[in-house]
């Protein structure tokens, strides 16, 4: 059933769409809104998100690979249930019929949670962002008695995005029992995250993010009312009392450290994240090389080991473009070296989907391959 499901998952090529509305922050900051309130006088519309299946599974494992405290197979449960709730082959999305009843209510909200987490992601993308930390596991490494472990029992959002020159914060909802586009329901989610998990952090995190977002994701199941997202962007001020430290660069190897961790290499991830004054010496792991539209990526040799070396890649597999990969072994290896100067000129592929393979800016891919590999290399990371 699991493989199955999985294959069906990134096999559903079809473009799908979510419609965007933002929300206008002082709207959403009210006490109540005004009697019999439209959505269409509250918010703009925006195009609609276009999306596969296969990205969506992606943007959700990695989401998933982010928190650091997820130890249970991150990943599994929602490829294991996504092909039997969410309708890839209708665009809007839909819920699937009585999928909604065939949950409980923790499944219910657990499931629609990710998928929220997962199109915050894909939304993050649109915005031009390319790399991803999840702010608790950011705020939870730090040092003990640093100025941000005070701040460590509080609300948080969910992720922290990056360019190469700033930083936003995304908190995420995700709905699958909301079926209309009511502004008071939709207003008390935007309005609770925005105070309780994104302004706090806005004043807390040096230097200030440029923007904090919420974005409410809410699939529907037969409604009058296509599926939607609701999201509201309040700017940052900086704050003088800001204490919690955040760079790009910090930003940047907690992405790479989750799709490391996804790829297997528990330890290599954490010799990028935490770089000793002792380094501890890397570990050389084997990798094939696929070339897709031009470019090369890396796949860990183990996940290919099912198959033999002359039949092509027929199982859904992760993977990095192979540039990044030297940059993240580079990193390892030398102290005195940073992901943020090492890209700086990494040109990212488009964000695409490649017969069942999705390809993220910041060059990780998820998915069915089956191009043969050109080569094995071996990579210290």
């Amino acid at each position: 059933m699991f493989f199955k499901g999985m294959m069906d998952l990134v096999q559903s090529l079809g473009t799908i769409s979510i419609e965007v509305y933002e929300w206008n922050q002082d709207d959403v900051r009210k006490k109540r809104l005004p009697n019999a309130s439209k959505l269409h006088s509250l918010s703009t519309k925006h195009p609609d998100l276009l999306f596969s299946g296969c990205r969506l599974a992606h943007a959700v494992v990695k989401a998933d690979y982010l928190d650091r405290r997820n130890l249970t197979m991150p990943g599994l449960g929602f490829l294991l249930q996504a092909c039997s709730i969410m309708d890839f082959g209708k665009s809007p999305i839909e819920l699937k019929s009585g999928a909604a009843k065939a949950l409980n209510d923790f499944s219910l909200s657990s499931m629609a949670g990710r998928v929220g987490q997962g199109l915050a992601i894909l939304y993050g993308h649109r915005l031009g962002l390319k790399f991803a930390a999840h702010l608790r596991s950011h705020v939870e490494s730090l040092p003990a008695g640093s100025a941000g472990a005070v701040h460590k029992n509080e609300a948080m959002a969910d992720f922290l995005f990056a360019t190469s020159q700033q930083t936003v914060i995304i908190e995420s909802k995700g709905s699958f029992s909301l079926q209309e586009n009511d502004p008071s329901p939709i207003k008390k989610v935007l309005k609770a995250a925005l105070q309780d998990q994104v302004d706090p952090w806005m004043r807390h995190l040096q230097p200030t993010p440029s923007n904090g977002y919420v974005i409410y994701s809410c699939l529907r199941e037969g409604s009058s009312e296509p599926s939607a997202m609701f999201v509201v962007d309040p700017e940052g001020d900086p704050v003088e009392s800001a204490n919690v430290p955040l760079s790009v660069e910090q930003v940047m190897r907690e992405n790479y450290g989750a799709w490391l961790r996804a790829m297997g290499m528990v330890n290599s991830a954490e010799r990028l994240l935490h770089p000793l004054p002792d380094v501890r010496s890397p570990v050389e792991y084997g990798f094939f090389i696929a070339e897709i539209r031009g470019r090369k990526y890396a796949y860990p040799d183990q996940s290919y080991s099912w198959f033999s070396p002359y039949r092509r890649w027929c199982t859904p597999l992760i993977g990095i473009d192979f540039f990044v990969l030297q940059a993240i072994s580079s990193v390892i290896q030398s102290r005195s070296t940073s992901l943020q100067d090492l890209l700086a000129n990494f040109h990212e592929a488009s964000e695409f989907s490649h017969r069942g393979a999705s390809v993220f800016p910041d060059g990780s891919i998820f998915g069915l391959i089956d191009e043969h590999p050109i080569h094995h290399v071996q990579i210290a990371l």
